[in-house]
């Protein structure tokens, strides 16, 4: 609740059901509920509020301070994208840059900006987590493909199947495979 009494939130856990991992703000004065969203903040946060504005506030340790405002928009979007791929959290980073990936509308800039958070994730340990080394290794790949470097993107491809089979690029691997000749 907030120090002044008039906004509460609440964070429900993770379930498949419809209200499983939302957040919900509540404006207690007038007994209505402002939003009901999934966090854009992967889960690891703690909630502030701006009373004034009626503004939900995600503070992510380690990572910085982000916003929703009196509807439910995450303002603070590029800013969260930016801090996850500045982190020093690798699987953070992963997440991040596969995210990133997955943008319609990708620039080159913006796709070079993610392979290159994924490799520093890669020296901050990533390649010693054998959970994580194949991951990386995929958004690698993905980063790779996008920016046109065909024979980059096979390597990697090829090492992340090699430590996991089931890892879920052996279609692109033989698309790419196929193109290159």
């Amino acid at each position: 609740m907030s120090k002044n009494g008039k906004l509460a939130y609440c964070a429900t856990a993770n379930s498949k059901t419809e209200h499983g991992y939302k957040v919900i703000l509540f404006d207690l004065e007038s007994g209505e509920e402002l939003f009901c969203v999934t966090p854009r903040t992967q889960g690891l946060e703690t909630y502030i509020f701006d009373e004034e504005r009626k503004l939900l506030i995600a503070d992510v340790k380690g990572v910085g301070k982000f916003r929703y405002d009196s509807i439910g928009n995450f303002v603070d979007a590029n800013n969260l994208d930016k801090a996850n791929l500045d982190s020093s959290d690798y699987s953070r980073i992963i997440r991040a840059a596969e995210k990133i990936l997955g943008e319609q509308d990708l620039s080159d800039e913006r796709a070079t900006e993610a392979l290159e958070a994924v490799m520093r994730a890669r020296s901050l340990g990533a390649d010693s987590n054998p959970a994580w080394k194949p991951n990386a290794l995929k958004v690698q790949g993905f980063a790779h493909e996008i920016l046109g470097q065909t024979h980059q993107a096979i390597e990697v491809y090829e090492e992340a199947i090699a430590l996991n089979p089931k890892i879920g690029v052996k279609r692109r691997l033989d698309a790419l495979k196929k193109k290159q000749g």
